[in-house]
């Protein structure tokens, strides 16, 4: 698996747009901010450029869609994707206060969740969003900074989850309890043809960030290879901010 992550500009650089078909034009333009047009763009862009290298074959060749919603078999909100001659990329995408990062895999299905680390409402999400034993670990540390960190890593961990499994962050997060205590947790959950267990476990790829990724439990163990898209990707030189 590879975690690619960078920061998105208002800008959009040179040879983004090219990379897009008419349809991920018409989506970008229905934007309400020019921000999240950008960021759009920024994403498609650079994840035909992820994958194409991956896969060793052009950007231009690559065509991102989703593959079936393992509860009703629709492909307009299943696991995103990309075609490839010989096979399907599984992508998960994660986006937080002008970061983005794509988890990719040639082999099986996977999921990931960012957040930027800031203060969060523990008290008023706790009782909707986390299981007893996570409310005890996250309560357990003291209010502030320490307990937002603990927050966001049961919340990255639940959503990298629910993207492996492909439906997305819905029904009662109180009963997906993700065992934050556990450097890596083995987590039963999913429904259709991604029930199962899968291997759960964070990533701090900058400081400014908490991550999790999610990766099926049965196979072989597969590391997380972080990359910063740098120049070679964006066509940027220096920093991208």
């Amino acid at each position: 698996m590879e975690l690619w992550w960078w920061r998105h500009g208002t800008a959009v650089p040179e040879g983004f747009a090219e990379l897009l078909d008419a349809t991920e034009h018409a989506r970008a333009a229905a934007y309400r901010f020019p921000a999240h047009s950008a960021r759009f763009v920024w994403a498609r862009a650079l994840t035909k450029r992820i994958v194409g290298t991956a896969a060793g074959v052009s950007a231009r060749d690559v065509r991102l869609t989703r593959e079936p919603c393992p509860g009703c078999g629709d492909t307009g909100h299943g696991p995103p994707a990309a075609e490839l001659a010989d096979g399907t990329a599984h992508l998960s995408l994660s986006h937080s206060e002008g970061y983005s990062a794509l988890l990719l895999s040639l082999r099986h299905p996977v999921g990931l969740d960012i957040e930027r680390v800031r203060p969060m409402p523990v008290d008023v999400l706790a009782p909707t969003t986390l299981c007893e034993d996570e409310r005890t670990y996250v309560f357990d540390e003291p209010s502030g900074p320490r307990r937002s960190l603990a927050y966001l890593r049961c919340w990255t961990r639940k959503e990298a989850v629910l993207k492996a499994v492909g439906t997305g962050v819905v029904g009662d997060l109180t009963r997906l309890g993700v065992r934050p205590r556990e450097r890596t947790a083995r987590i039963a959950h999913g429904s259709g043809r991604r029930a199962g267990e899968w291997w759960t476990t964070d990533l701090r790829p900058v400081p400014d960030l908490v991550a999790a990724v999610a990766r099926p439990a049965a196979g072989p163990d597969e590391p997380v290879t972080l990359h910063q898209a740098g120049a070679e990707l964006t066509g940027l030189s220096g920093s991208m901010t």
